[in-house]
């Protein structure tokens, strides 16, 4: 299938985002960079490359660890903002899907929920392994599925219910790899091997009143479906998303757990 569209719409959405990044998405997937840095095991003086690097959380906390790290992201405003947010690190424009770099560059790779936003899965995880050297390691997250998340079962229930799907692109699935046997088989098939995972009891904090003005930044494949329908189904969509959310209402916003899965492997030596 021809996912060409959704990848121009996710460019165009998260180059609209990159403004609100850190007050928006930064809030959850800042909670798994600690796990993730762990579980490259980094040293002093290693080089790594964060694949999606959005405006650069993952790279330069690395960088402060004493790494060599760099940052590369498709949507050329989120490369504008990391450059902008941290001028010591190198940040490049680029696809998971063809990599800029020379093989066996780095000892480490990453990427902090990326890889559900590419249009060949298989392609990206074969190129996160040919560019680490040989003992190499890398670690990915994704969003656990819809039945395990508080927030993805009651939004996509709703939305289901009350949107035409059929309104929006061709999408790849979101959560192929939330299933972790499938995950992990993708990753031995790209050449990995000492395969990992563990579960993060990640949250959504959502700041404001109305839940559903703040996921339309928070991220872009929800948003499309949503700007695809009619605006009296729009305003549905708000009214019963709003509603559902009531219960994890906070003094400053919203709670909403999310967990998310965390994948680490080795290249072969």
């Amino acid at each position: 299938m021809d996912f060409s569209s959704f990848k121009d719409a996710e460019r165009t959405g998260w180059n609209a985002r990159a403004g609100l990044y850190e007050s928006h998405t930064a809030l959850a997937t800042l909670q798994i960079a600690p796990a993730m840095l762990d579980a490259l095991r980094l040293r002093p003086g290693m080089r790594l490359l964060d694949v999606a690097c959005g405006t650069g959380n993952v790279a330069a906390a690395t960088s402060a660890l004493g790494c060599r790290a760099c940052g590369i992201d498709f949507a050329p405003a989120m490369i504008a903002q990391a450059k902008a947010r941290f001028p010591g690190t190198g940040f490049y424009e680029g696809d998971a899907e063809a990599l800029p770099f020379e093989d066996a560059s780095f000892e480490a790779v990453s990427n902090n929920m990326g890889l559900f936003h590419v249009t060949d899965t298989a392609r990206a995880m074969s190129e996160a392994c040919r560019v680490p050297v040989s003992g190499g390691r890398f670690s990915f997250s994704q969003w656990a599925a819809p039945r395990e998340s508080d927030l993805y079962r009651i939004l996509f229930s709703i939305i289901a219910k009350t949107a035409d799907m059929s309104r929006a692109d061709p999408a790849p699935d979101a959560y192929a790899l939330s299933d972790p046997e499938a995950a992990q088989g993708l990753m031995f098939n790209a050449g990995f091997e000492a395969i990992e995972f563990r579960r993060l009891n990640t949250v959504l904090l959502a700041n404001g009143r109305d839940f559903f003005d703040f996921f339309l930044s928070f991220g872009v494949r929800v948003p499309l479906i949503v700007q695809a329908q009619d605006p009296d189904v729009q305003d549905q969509l708000q009214q019963e998303i709003n509603a559902a959310m009531q219960p994890y209402r906070t003094t400053q916003g919203y709670e909403v757990p999310m967990p998310s899965l965390l994948f680490t492997g080795q290249k072969p030596c």
